[in-house]
């Protein structure tokens, strides 16, 4: 009888008489048992080798498994209309797979009825024509083979070097066994999930002892619990970057979340939605604000050598720094700060999401809210700025279920400083807390900043031509729309169709973001766009853009009635800028300005950015360029008077912002001999050179006359 096979053995034979399968060793030739009962000798063929399944074929019947279950559990969490929508939305194609409705809804642990979109049921799939679009993030974090990117040095610490690098050395074990952090919504780890939360409700107690200490990073507790709990009631709630249960503790006990420069970062961001003159370098300056701690940053990266060494500390620092920056007008400044910590994104791997990197389940969540903080900071500065991204969809391989959930129903109310007065009116506008909604919220936001990539990417790069972009056009539309008709119901708010309560300020930026997305989509196609052609249709266009810059307006003034402008996160001014940009080619909105009605969409959007240039001095620059070109056109501003914060402006980036747009009157050497914005010369026409994707309003340029 022949033994197992052994290595250098040959492969399975069959008997031709018989069929009986032998193992055929070097140096034995057994016989079956009917062949010598028949005094015959066996005569064996080679049959072909069996096919074994591949890792792909494994991978992919996997991920078909868990595709499946996630619908299930769609169907069996979802009502009536829900469940009847997901149903709808599949299909059964020729190969017998079944695509995932997109987005899928489940219902998100801790979050009552609302409903969370999972990472893996990824927004922007099939967008290009071929249904195969090359920046496709709904496999797996295991079928994107992390641990191709992952190196361990000779002390055998992680480091994230790929294949290619010289420095790059094979993680010991098996790799296809890397333990993936990522997990579908509804089946993370429960467990985890819970001691989060609940160790976050124990801290939040916790910091209550804080106010008992004389000093807090320098500075009298008083006035840092002022600073924080400003920071925790606005600016936390769009990005999440600061997970608020490991930083209070670490400010407390010390720890690695909370540096010496992450804390002045919080404490110098947060100070221009302060009223105290003690914040202030010059107490008569509110633009001012935060000068102090500011410095001390600069002073840290340098004394700490911060930028030669990556830290999640160091990256949220960074963030917070260049949004703050941006809206200040110092955007050199802005840009380079976050440009560094894109970087320690990926020297950090935060952009792969596997234990193995992650660590214990605190360290996992925070690496996932700082990953999806940055890229949604990324995405939005290249708005901003209409300049590229850093980040490409493709490298999106972290999940955006975010485990510890006490915060999505925490009631909220704006926040009033008890030494200062002048604030109360805030209360006054919203009598009731309200919950925030604050991790959907966010979990939407990430999901909106995938098609924001996709936008950037078709319609808003060097050698876009209208042949090529337009067939994308309304696949994207198409996303868009799906993405604000799945929004959760406790989301949704259209104050130009009911006087509904007004939601929290976190929720009404992300509808201002998704009508500018629907303006960015759309208006290279109208007249003039820079994707425009004489021989084709644009009024779907121009309706689509004439709605949003209206719903942008509604929404603003919604934001202003309950809470004032006066804390209002910056991207709110982008997207009134961009209503701007349709309002002033819209015939009925010019001549009702020419009029001097105050109603005009154009004269409520100036005073919006008069009020938001408040805390945010840098938006009182292009502010007064729509003024100028009103003045050029001969239209009135009735707005008011602009505010004068020119004084503590920085120079604009003129002439690298015109580099990047070269259809301008000037060129870039033309501007040198320019010291201010307010000696450019009235025949500037293009927006765009000086704000982001902005495009010229000359009265010339309207769509409708």
């Amino acid at each position: 009888m022949a033994t197992l096979r052994q290595p250098g053995a040959s492969l399975t034979r069959a008997c031709q008489f018989c069929r009986a399968r032998k193992i055929k060793c070097d140096n034995e030739r057994p016989q079956c048992a009917s062949c010598v009962n028949h005094n015959r000798q066996c005569i064996y063929t080679r049959d072909p080798p069996k096919q074994r399944p591949s890792r792909a074929l494994i991978d992919a019947a996997q991920e078909e498994k868990r595709a499946l279950q996630e619908v299930l559990l769609s169907l069996k969490n979802a009502d009536d209309e829900t469940r009847s929508r997901i149903l709808d939305s599949l299909t059964l194609e020729e190969d017998s797979t079944v695509p995932l409705p997109s987005p899928t809804l489940t219902s998100a642990p801790g979050n009552n009825a609302s409903e969370a979109l999972s990472s893996e049921s990824n927004p922007i799939n099939d967008i290009s024509p071929d249904n195969h679009h090359p920046y496709d993030t709904a496999s797996t974090a295991s079928e994107k083979h992390i641990a191709t990117f992952i190196s361990r040095d000779e002390s055998g610490a992680i480091r994230i070097f790929g294949p290619t690098s010289n420095l790059h050395d094979e993680s010991p074990g098996d790799a296809n066994h890397l333990d993936v952090a990522q997990n579908p919504v509804g089946r993370a780890d429960t467990s985890n999930r819970y001691q989060l939360i609940a160790s976050a409700a124990l801290q939040r107690q916790r910091e209550h002892d804080l106010r008992k200490h004389e000093t807090i990073g320098g500075i009298p507790a008083e006035l840092a619990m002022h600073l924080l709990d400003l920071h925790w009631n606005r600016q936390h709630h769009t990005y999440h970057l600061t997970y608020r249960p490991a930083f209070m503790r670490d400010l407390a006990d010390g720890g690695p979340y909370c540096s010496e420069f992450l804390l002045n970062a919080v404490f110098g961001c947060c100070s221009k939605f302060s009223e105290r003159l003690e914040v202030r370098e010059d107490p008569t300056l509110p633009e001012t604000a935060g000068k102090m701690f500011f410095d001390r940053c600069d002073d840290l990266l340098a004394e700490q050598s911060l930028l030669e060494t990556s830290s999640i500390p160091t990256i949220t620092g960074l963030l917070l720094l260049g949004a703050t920056f941006n809206a200040k007008g110092r955007t050199s400044k802005g840009w380079l700060y976050v440009g560094y910590a894109l970087r320690m994104v990926y020297d950090l791997g935060l952009h792969l999401d596997c234990k193995e990197v992650s660590g214990n389940a605190e360290d996992v969540e925070i690496r996932r809210r700082v990953f999806w903080g940055a890229f949604i900071c990324d995405k939005l500065q290249s708005l901003y700025f209409g300049r590229p991204f850093m980040i490409p969809l493709r490298d999106t391989h972290v999940s955006w279920d975010l485990m510890d959930t006490l915060e999505e129903n925490e009631l909220w109310t704006p926040y009033v400083d008890p030494k200062t007065t002048s604030q109360c009116g805030d209360l006054a506008r919203q009598q009731n807390a309200i919950r925030l909604f604050s991790i959907t919220t966010f979990q939407q936001l990430c999901s909106l900043s995938q098609i924001m990539t996709v936008i950037i990417d078709h319609f808003y790069f060097v050698g876009a031509n209208p042949e090529s972009a337009r067939q994308y056009l309304g696949m994207v539309d198409e996303k868009l729309a799906l993405w604000y008709q799945n929004l959760p119901t406790d989301l949704r708010f259209e104050p130009w169709k009911s006087s509904k309560h007004i939601p929290a300020p976190n929720t009404l930026i992300l509808h201002t973001i998704y009508w500018a997305l629907v303006i960015l989509l759309h208006r290279p196609f109208i007249k003039n766009g820079h994707l425009w052609t004489a021989n084709t249709s644009t009024g779907h266009s121009w309706e689509r853009c004439v709605m949003a810059a209206r719903n942008i307006t509604s929404l603003s003034l919604a934001y202003q009635s309950a809470y004032s402008l006066r804390r209002a996160n910056y991207m709110l001014s982008y997207a009134l800028y961009v209503a701007c940009t349709i309002h002033a080619r819209n015939r009925v909105v010019r001549e009702s300005t020419r009029r001097g009605d105050l109603s005009s969409p154009l004269t409520v959007c100036l005073r919006c950015l008069d009020e938001l240039a408040v805390p945010n001095c840098g938006v009182s620059v292009p502010a007064k360029i729509i003024r100028r070109l009103m003045r050029a056109n001969d239209i009135p501003d009735v707005s008011g008077p602009a505010l004068n914060v020119e004084g503590v402006l920085p120079p604009l980036d003129i002439n690298l912002s015109l580099q990047m747009f070269p259809n301008t009157s000037m060129s870039p050497g033309e501007l040198d001999h320019y010291q201010n914005i307010a000696e450019l010369p009235p025949f500037i026409e293009d927006l765009d050179s000086l704000f982001g994707f902005m495009r010229d309003f000359d009265g010339a340029y309207t769509e409708n006359g």
